[in-house]
């Protein structure tokens, strides 16, 4: 009973869906008196590169006016070196010895140092 009452509902359907096809195409033409699409930006830039006509260069006022005339520049002065004062001031600087070394503190870091190397080949 079950099955009869969906073979009815079902029935309906089927019936629709046979009568309307599954798929309709669907072609359309463009013609070819529509618009084409134009880049307005391109073609103001052609005609304003068409449209330019470059000034004449008056050649001889132009050149002058960005050259300048070569000047050697002048020899540079000599330094004045009192040479003699110099080194006399030297000889007069008053010496000073940071850290004087006896003979006898150099002879004994030259044994230490002997005796380092002694225990490391040991």
């Amino acid at each position: 009973m079950i099955a009869a009452r969906l073979i009815r509902l079902a029935a309906p359907v089927s019936r629709v869906a046979a009568a309307r096809p599954a798929f309709m195409a669907v072609r359309s033409f463009a013609s070819p008196s529509a618009p084409l699409m134009q880049d307005i930006l391109k073609d103001l830039y052609i005609k304003e590169l068409k449209g330019y006509k470059p000034a004449p260069d008056a050649k001889g006022a132009d050149a002058s006016s960005q050259v300048k005339e070569f000047k050697t520049p002048a020899a540079p002065a000599a330094p004045v070196v009192d040479a003699a004062a110099d080194l006399s001031a030297w000889e007069a600087a008053n010496v000073e010895i940071a850290d004087a070394v006896s003979e006898d503190a150099v002879e004994e870091e030259e044994e230490e140092e002997e005796e380092e190397v002694e225990e490391h080949h040991h």
